[in-house]
């Protein structure tokens, strides 16, 4: 039998809707390339990413199939759950939706298995995340990001597609012959209508008449404005989509909320009627009961906020956390303070040794602190970037003036190599740029042995900012640089014991380049020391204001 990729009829429009998808991923690959991401540690999520779509087009000739359809509905529920383990639950949980989506090109009755199945899974999935049972992310901060970006590229207008597929393909068929030889009633079995072009009842199957109350009133003289009398919104909702048949010539989709249980007149159901125009100028009108399908897609976003609010909450709560730490030790850094410069008169000696270290520590968690509430701030989408013109080396210097007091006492030499005959102006934020230069810095002196140097470079290539943190250090294994980047880890190596943080200061400067819509480079290996590239746009990007 010869297939037709724009037949709708015969392939349900399957392999239509996978290209899409696999279109989309192509896009989102493009995007990453653009935006300087390592295509070679994507790949193999892209190639992830395309399996359900590919398994269509595989199996799509045998698309009418139960089996078939089955199996293509759980290959998407398999792509989410792949996904939030080995990104995060939020927001992949999102390609949960994705199931329906394509059982919506296949009938009705699949949406709502496919709805109900993908609940199930997804309600299993968050609580095995709500009691800390998941296993680690898999996905690298680049890998994750591209995760985010294709998932958004790819599934809304998979979505999008595949809702309009559907409602191009998925029209009740009625056989020609059946109307002939016994008519509509008997030819279509559920709740199907005939009405005239001016909206009056020519037929009605009896399912149809069961479900809007016909059987017991007169069908006669009964119009589309009378099923739903004293509903202004119903009657609105469906007159539109009457008109709309009829005039364009297209079947019309629309979901509204009647009362139509007559025995219980509190109960509200939600009915999905298709609208379907006929060549003489009548209009099929297919009713169905939506309301457990409109219950599991209303339970499907509530498990998407329930996520989404929990993620706000645990920003709040580090920001609540953070502010009250605060007042504390700023009071212990200024006393210890004045206790180092003898303000009252001179100290033991060992006293004196304590009362540095008291100043030094409460520094520290200060710093800390303060990258705390700038990573919750991202996170909580309130960092907002100041822009303005300045000439990088001057951030770079001050910069070094504020951190060579470590580096002397670790007996660890600064270098910059900037031409001094060239200004580098670029178009960022000033504070942030400080905030990134300083966390780099004070990272390569504290992982730097005695003796080593530290070299900060900074040089446009054309459009771009390639400002570069270098150090000769002990460096980092494979493994280790994999981790780099994520709050609360930091590299194990065990002869930077005494030196262990809470890897926040990396974490907080990828944010704040990608903030910038630039790009964080790292390349280091044990004994060689480290090398941080930090790419960023000399001039504000155009879409930096929407980012905000």
């Amino acid at each position: 039998m010869r297939l037709n990729i724009l037949n709708f009829a015969q392939n349900r429009g399957l392999p239509l809707t996978s290209l899409i998808w696999i279109v989309a991923i192509l896009a989102a690959l493009g995007a990453a390339s653009a935006r300087g991401f390592d295509l070679n540690t994507i790949l193999p999520f892209a190639g992830i990413a395309t399996l359900p779509a590919l398994f269509g087009l595989l199996i799509w000739p045998y698309s009418k199939k139960e089996w078939a359809q089955m199996a293509i509905i759980f290959a998407w529920i398999a792509l989410a759950i792949i996904a939030c383990f080995a990104i995060s639950f939020n927001p992949m949980a999102a390609l949960f939706l994705c199931a329906p989506a394509i059982a919506a090109v296949f009938e009705r009755e699949k949406v709502m298995e496919a709805t109900l199945l993908s609940a199930i899974f997804a309600a299993v999935t968050f609580v095995v995340f709500k009691f800390g049972l998941a296993p680690e992310p898999i996905a690298d901060i680049d890998q994750a990001k591209w995760s985010q970006l294709a998932g958004t590229i790819a599934t809304i207008p998979f979505m999008i597609f595949a809702m309009f597929i559907a409602s191009n393909s998925s029209q009740p068929v009625v056989d020609p012959k059946l109307v002939k030889l016994a008519g509509f009633a008997d030819a279509f079995p559920g709740s199907g209508m005939q009405f005239s072009k001016n909206g009056k009842l020519l037929l009605a199957t009896e399912t149809a008449r069961s479900m809007f109350g016909l059987s017991r009133r007169a069908a006669d003289n009964i119009k589309l404005v009378d099923l739903f009398a004293g509903n202004d919104e119903a009657v609105e909702s469906m007159v539109a989509a009457f008109d709309a048949a009829r005039n364009i010539n297209e079947t019309q989709n629309v979901t509204i909320e009647a009362q139509i249980d007559f025995d219980d007149p509190d109960h509200i159901t939600n009915l999905e009627l298709d609208f379907v125009p006929n060549e003489d100028g009548t209009v099929y009108m297919f009713a169905s009961d939506a309301t457990e399908k409109v219950a599991r897609f209303s339970e499907l976003e509530n498990l998407q906020e329930l996520a989404q609010k929990e993620t706000a909450e645990k920003t709040l709560f580090f920001a609540g956390v953070s502010h009250e730490l605060r007042t504390p030790l700023n009071a212990i850094i200024g006393f210890s303070d004045m206790m180092r410069s003898r303000l009252f008169g001179p100290l033991p000696g060992k006293y004196a040794e304590y009362a540095d270290l008291i100043h030094d520590s409460g520094q520290h968690m200060l710093d800390l602190i303060g990258d705390v509430l700038d990573i919750s701030k991202v996170e909580a989408g309130k960092y907002e970037l100041s822009y303005s013109e300045f000439d990088v080396a001057d951030v770079v210097r001050s910069s070094i003036k504020m951190v060579r007091p470590s580096a002397d006492a670790g007996d660890v030499s600064l270098d910059v190599e900037i031409d001094a005959n060239s200004d580098i102006i670029v178009e960022a934020d000033r504070r942030a740029m400080r905030q990134i230069l300083l966390n780099l810095l004070s990272n390569a002196i504290k992982f730097t042995p005695k003796g080593g140097r530290v070299v900060v470079s900074a040089k446009a290539v054309k459009d771009v900012l390639n400002l570069v943190v270098e150090d000769n250090g002990t460096g980092m294994t494979k493994e280790e640089v994999a981790k780099v980047g994520t709050p609360y880890s930091q590299a194990g190596n065990a002869k930077l014991i005494s030196h262990r943080g809470s890897g926040l200061g990396l974490s907080l400067v990828k944010t704040l380049v990608q903030l910038h819509q630039g790009r964080f480079a790292l390349t280091s290996s044990p004994g060689s020391g480290t090398s941080i590239n930090i790419y960023l746009p000399l001039v504000k990007p155009e879409d930096s204001d929407a980012a905000e």
